[in-house]
């Protein structure tokens, strides 16, 4: 099978057992193991993360409130459980937003962000130039999320195309075919 097929099977069988799979709902701000293992699953249409036998993803929470500090822990024990793309290994380390430098991550989940650390964050994304990835419809608004995906009631990916530019993400054709822009 040629590998473009091989990859539009791949993505329909994914988004297909995805919308059956990830059926329950969910409150808005929680982030479910679901919504984690689309995340992953949508990284492992980035061609920066094929063919790595790790990858590390910095999970990036609102420093200030201990119930989002524990909920970053959570998501970060869930995701260094998943396969990564590839069946790479997947390492997964909270990281307050207040604390961001110049840490170097393949890839970056966020929490839900309070309007004033989104802005940080943002600007942490482009300066890195690291895919950042998100449950939180809100991070499509304040531009800091590449992709945005949900595995509630039914399967939600939307790509921000222009922050995904600037960050130089290349994801595979099949993928940007298959998900909503922004």
């Amino acid at each position: 099978m040629s590998g473009g097929r091989h990859h539009a099977k791949r993505a329909f069988a994914w988004l297909s057992a995805a919308t059956v799979l990830f059926a329950g709902a969910a409150g808005a701000a929680e982030v479910t193991p679901a919504d984690l293992n689309a995340a992953v699953r949508s990284l492992g249409f980035l061609a920066s993360l094929q063919n790595r036998s790790s990858i590390l993803i910095g999970v990036i929470y609102n420093g200030a409130d201990p119930a989002s500090r524990a909920q970053a822990q959570r998501a970060a024990a869930d995701l260094s459980r998943l396969a990564g793309p590839g069946s790479a290994t997947v390492s997964a380390l909270p990281v307050a937003a207040q604390d961001l430098g110049a840490q170097r991550f393949d890839a970056v989940y966020l929490m839900s962000l309070p309007p004033e650390l989104s802005r940080g964050v943002g600007d942490y994304v482009r300066r890195q130039s690291v895919v950042s990835v998100s449950s939180d419809p809100q991070c499509l608004d304040v531009q800091t999320c590449v992709v945005m995906v949900q595995a509630r009631s039914s399967m939600s990916v939307v790509l921000d195309t222009a922050l995904a530019k600037a960050v130089g993400a290349k994801f595979s054709t099949v993928f940007t075919m298959l998900v909503k822009r922004k």
